[in-house]
C-alpha cells in the first residue's frame, strides 16, 4: 500500500509562488509523488488559502492550471472539507486554528500521522509527524 501524507498550505505556496525557494524535503516530496512512492493529500481548506494569497499578487492562473493537474494525476487526493471530518473534530478537546484542526483531522480521515507543514501546534496539539523544512 501507498503511504499517504496530507500537505499544508505553506507546501502549495512554495511550489507556487516561492518557486525559485522549494525546500529539499519538499523537492524530495514531489519526486516521491511523481514516482508513485507516495500519495499526498490536499484539503480543500489548504487550496482555499494559497488561491488567497495567489489572487492578492494575481496569479490565479497558475493555480488553475496546477488544479487541473492534480486532479488528473493518480497520487494527488484533494479532500473535501465534510461531515466525517465534523465529527472528527467532535471528539477533539483542544485546537489552535481552525484551518490547522481541519488539516489535523483529515489526517485522522486519511488514516496518517504524516503532515508537511512548518506549525509545530501540528505536532504539540495533534500529534502528527512533522515533516518540516524549518
Amino acid at each position: 500500500m501507498v503511504k499517504k501524507a496530507i500537505i499544508d498550505a505553506q507546501v502549495l505556496f512554495y511550489f507556487h509562488y516561492k518557486h525559485d525557494k522549494v525546500p529539499k524535503i519538499l523537492q524530495e516530496l514531489k519526486e516521491k509523488v511523481i514516482n508513485g512512492a507516495i500519495t499526498i493529500v490536499i484539503p480543500t481548506i489548504a487550496i482555499s488559502e494559497l488561491l488567497w494569497k495567489l489572487r492578492k499578487v494575481g496569479k490565479i492562473e497558475s493555480l488553475k492550471k496546477a488544479i487541473d493537474r492534480w486532479e488528473k494525476s493518480e497520487n494527488v487526493i484533494i479532500d473535501n472539507f465534510d461531515l466525517q471530518i465534523i465529527k472528527y473534530m467532535l471528539n477533539n478537546k483542544e485546537s489552535h486554528e481552525l484551518h490547522d484542526e481541519i488539516i489535523a483531522m483529515t489526517c485522522k480521515k486519511y488514516d496518517t500521522r504524516i503532515i508537511y507543514s512548518t506549525d509545530k501546534k501540528l505536532k504539540e496539539i495533534f500529534n502528527l509527524d512533522l515533516k518540516s523544512w524549518n
